[in-house]
This record gives C-alpha cells, sequence and structure tokens, in this order.
C-alpha cells in the first residue's frame, strides 16, 4: 500500500468538517448519526471519509476527539 494522507477541511461558513483518508475521490456519503456522514468510493464501496455538520455547534472548544464507526489503520514511514 502506497502513502496516504489525511485530509481534513472546515467550511466556517456551514459549520462542516471534512475528513478524508488519501485524495477526495468520487464518492456517496450516507448518514450514519445525526450529522454524521460516511463517504464510500463509487464502484468500491471503500471508505474514504467523513462529513460532520454543525461542527462546532456540537460545543467542541479545545481539542478534537470523534468515535467514528470504523476502524482505521493509519501507517506510515519514518
Amino acid at each position: 500500500m502506497g502513502q496516504q494522507n489525511l485530509e481534513i477541511f472546515y467550511d466556517i461558513e456551514s459549520d462542516m468538517l471534512e475528513i478524508f483518508l488519501g485524495e477526495p475521490t468520487d464518492c456517496h456519503f450516507n448518514e450514519i448519526d445525526d450529522d454524521l456522514f460516511e463517504g464510500r468510493e463509487e464502484g468500491t464501496d471503500k471508505l474514504i471519509g467523513f462529513k460532520i455538520f454543525n461542527f462546532k455547534k456540537r460545543g467542541i472548544t479545545e481539542g478534537v476527539k470523534i468515535n467514528l464507526p470504523a476502524n482505521i489503520k493509519i501507517e506510515g514511514v519514518l
């Protein structure tokens, strides 16, 4: 497996946080909890990211710890 980046984007106007595992690709999102969506790659259904709506409205002011319903293994080479 090649190197994969964790890409995180926050849109302050829509209060939405996006997290992608690797480069964002064509995908579909399914709601898995209130305002929490998982993105799956078209064709393979591989988990590639998450969208969290109303992120700051959740009362998060310091640090971020969100339990996502997925097992994610991130490997790196030093």
